[in-house]
C-alpha cells in the first residue's frame, strides 16, 4: 500500500458535511465509496478536518492508503467518472507513509462571502444581506482577531475536557469583490462553527446591532450563554491547507 495526499473540491449544498454519518450523504462517504469501487476493496480516507453541512471546499485535503495498481493520472480520471458532479478529485500525489492530513497541517484558510443583492447564481455560495453594512467596522472587527485568542464564545466547544479553544490567527481581513464582501481568515486550527460565528457577530457590529467593544470583549471574557449570530453555512468555503513542505 502507498500513501497519497489528495485534494478535493466540493459544493457542500447537498451534503450533510464532510464526516461519514449513518444514513446521511457526506463528502467523505461518497469519496470512500468511489475509491472502494475503483480498487474493489474497502478504502478509508482521513481528512484534515471536518466541514459542516452546507459548507464548501475549494481545496480540502485528505490522505489515503491505496494498492499499487494505477498511476496518479488514471486514479484522477477514474475517480471523477465515479464521483457525483458536486465532488471533484483535483490532485493526488504519493507522500511519505507517515504523512497525516490533519496533524501535519500548519494552517487552514477560509473565505466567507456576503452579497447585498438577490443572486440566482450565487444563492448557494453567499449570504444575502439586505441591511447597510459599514465596511470600516468590519475591518476593525477583523483586525482584533489577529494573534492568539480563546474563541470559547465563537464556537460549539468540544465535549472533551482536553480540547482547547485557543487558536492562533495569522490572517484576518475583509475585501470587496464586485458586489460582494469577502472575509478571509487563516489560522492554525478552527473550532466548530467558529468562522460562521465570527462573521455573524462582525455583521451585527457593522450593521449597528452590536458595539465593537462588545465584540472585542467576547474574546476576553469567560464563556457566555448567548454567543450571538451564526452566519449561514452556505457562504463559507475552505480555500486551502498549508503543510511544512509548502512553506
Amino acid at each position: 500500500m502507498n500513501r497519497y495526499k489528495i485534494i478535493i473540491e466540493y459544493d457542500g449544498t447537498h451534503f450533510n458535511g464532510w464526516q461519514i454519518q449513518p444514513d446521511a450523504r457526506t463528502v467523505e462517504g461518497v469519496i470512500e465509496q468511489a475509491f472502494s469501487i475503483l480498487f474493489q476493496e474497502k478504502i478509508d480516507i482521513a481528512g484534515q478536518g471536518r466541514t459542516d453541512t452546507g459548507v464548501h471546499a475549494r481545496a480540502q485535503v485528505a490522505h489515503v492508503d491505496l494498492p499499487d495498481k494505477f498511476h496518479a493520472g488514471k486514479i484522477i480520471s477514474a475517480m471523477n467518472s465515479l464521483l457525483p458532479e458536486d465532488v471533484t478529485l483535483l490532485d493526488i500525489k504519493m507522500v511519505n507513509s507517515d504523512f497525516h492530513a490533519r496533524f501535519d497541517a500548519l494552517s487552514r484558510t477560509y473565505n466567507y462571502q456576503i452579497i447585498q443583492r438577490r443572486s440566482s447564481l450565487m444563492r448557494n455560495m453567499t449570504w444575502h444581506i439586505y441591511k447597510k453594512i459599514e465596511k470600516k467596522l468590519l475591518e476593525e472587527c477583523a483586525g482584533i482577531l489577529n494573534g492568539e485568542h480563546d474563541f470559547i464564545n465563537f464556537c460549539i466547544p468540544s465535549e472533551s475536557e482536553y480540547q482547547t479553544t485557543i487558536c492562533h490567527i495569522s490572517e484576518s481581513y475583509w475585501f470587496e469583490k464586485e458586489e460582494m464582501f469577502i472575509y478571509q481568515i487563516t489560522g492554525n486550527r478552527f473550532l466548530r462553527h467558529m468562522v460562521r460565528r465570527l462573521v455573524g457577530n462582525m455583521i451585527k457590529v457593522a450593521s449597528g446591532e452590536q458595539r465593537l467593544s462588545d465584540f472585542s470583549a467576547m474574546l476576553s471574557k469567560d464563556e457566555v450563554i448567548q454567543k450571538g449570530l451564526t452566519a449561514p453555512a452556505k457562504g463559507l468555503c475552505l480555500e486551502k491547507v498549508i503543510y511544512h513542505t509548502e512553506e
